[in-house]
């Protein structure tokens, strides 16, 4: 069975939905957030955020931008001050997701394009982010794994064991229980299986410092590891996919505007005090 064809398949539309409904949600934030008027076309808003996104990029505003991403949709010193717990389970979560999405997206190209398209694979630098158990991927992916892991329990507790009053819980926070899980369970014993198959010379196993102690537990067993391994790695990577698609139509959103909001809101700050003082310099 082609379980990569059939993961690609589906994936692909599923991944079409997911711009559509980002689409949409941008062309509401549009309406409010960017120049122009109420009135002015979505597409004039977005040409205008465009223009605004290469200038700051092009000029020496560029590192006030990254700084107010890291402060404010990253680090998110906001939700620190407020409530220590919940910005843990925030940041954690936020962090191993973005390290693993950026892992998942550095394996493709240098999989799919650099080598398989370009025929770079037998350079080092190429090959050790398509080969699982190389030291740096190992470990960086379970370190992505482990901080979205203890976010999701931080999460769990906060929203169904020490749930303050206020606190509601509707369909899609328990969606979002559910979806990450799943996905956060399926990547686990998928790592497992892939490493009882056995270890490839040269890699570093012991690096999956959770993963690599589970597997010695297990691969002593008379099971088809490998035909386990393909379908894990094709479940996992579908239940992701369908986690990420309903971002644009569930509270997923809500982390990922308030963020890019809270970002825009301290750039134009500190762009507004660096013009500012500028201005006040003697000639």
């Amino acid at each position: 069975m082609d379980y990569e064809g059939i993961f690609w398949i589906l994936h692909l539309p599923l991944m079409v939905v997911f711009l559509i409904g980002m689409t949409d949600v941008a062309g509401v934030w549009l309406r409010g957030r960017i120049g122009g008027g109420t009135d002015a076309p979505v597409g004039q808003k977005l040409l205008t955020l465009l223009g605004d996104a290469l200038r700051t990029i092009l000029s020496w505003r560029l590192p006030y931008l990254i700084k107010a991403f890291i402060t404010e949709a990253w680090f998110n010193r906001r939700l620190w001050r407020a409530n220590r717990f919940r910005w843990a389970s925030h940041f954690l979560l936020l962090s191993g997701f973005l390290l693993l999405m950026s892992l998942s997206g550095i394996s493709a190209i240098a999989d799919k394009v650099l080598h398989k398209l370009f025929h770079l694979g037998n350079l080092p630098w190429v090959a050790m982010w398509y080969t699982p158990d190389h030291p740096v991927p190992a470990l960086l992916n379970e370190i992505g794994a482990t901080m979205m892991t203890v976010g999701l329990l931080f999460f769990i507790v906060r929203r169904y064991l020490i749930r303050p009053p206020q606190l509601r819980s509707g369909p899609t926070d328990h969606w979002m229980v559910i979806g990450l899980g799943l996905i956060l369970l399926t990547g686990w014993i998928a790592e497992v299986v892939r490493l009882c198959i056995g270890i490839p010379e040269g890699s570093a196993p012991y690096l999956a410092f959770i993963g690599y102690p589970l597997s010695l537990l297990f691969r002593g067993l008379p099971l088809p590891w490998e035909a386990l391994a393909k379908g894990l790695w094709t479940g996992h990577g579908l239940l992701t996919s369908v986690v990420i698609v309903t971002i644009p139509y569930s509270k997923f959103m809500h982390v990922i505007a308030g963020g890019l909001s809270a970002t825009v809101d301290q750039f134009q700050q500190e762009t507004a005090h660096s013009a500012k003082g500028a201005a006040h310099v003697p000639a």
